[in-house]
């Protein structure tokens, strides 16, 4: 229960917030949307330590899966652990290239929401109403 009023509050802030300051949610944008950290940089002098950590953590995570048939998913799971771990130990440059591709912007969620931001604070704000309205009923019901 405290959990569907939580998203009901969030969601009706936002929606507030899109409805009507709009405006000044426009201005934060170049101060929120910056990076904190590059993990890349982080990451660039601890290479060999983070791909033998990876494969350790991927060894465990199948040897588990062996152990616990119903939990199928972990060997995918592993097994994509394992082969970045040795990627990070034996192809660092490939992962450098696929970063520097995945950092690419293809859609800005920013644009999209400040285009559309009457319409989706409209959404958010029947999708809390609704929220409240589920709640009452789980709670007096």
């Amino acid at each position: 229960m405290g959990w569907l009023v939580s998203a009901q509050l969030i969601s009706l802030l936002a929606g507030l917030m899109l409805l009507f300051a709009g405006e000044k949610l426009r201005q934060y944008d170049t101060i929120l949307n910056q990076p904190i950290a590059y993990l890349d940089d982080l990451l660039g002098s601890i290479v060999i330590p983070v791909g033998i950590v990876l494969v350790i953590i991927g060894g465990w995570i199948v040897s588990v899966a062996v152990n616990y048939p119903a939990l199928w998913y972990l060997h995918l799971l592993g097994g994509l652990v394992i082969v970045f771990g040795l990627l990070y130990l034996f192809l660092p440059d490939w992962l450098d290239r696929l970063s520097k591709n995945a950092n690419q912007l293809f859609f800005s969620t920013d644009e999209f929401v400040n285009s559309a931001n009457k319409s989706i604070g409209v959404i958010l704000l029947i999708s809390a109403v609704f929220m409240f309205i589920a709640a009452y009923f789980l709670y007096f019901r």
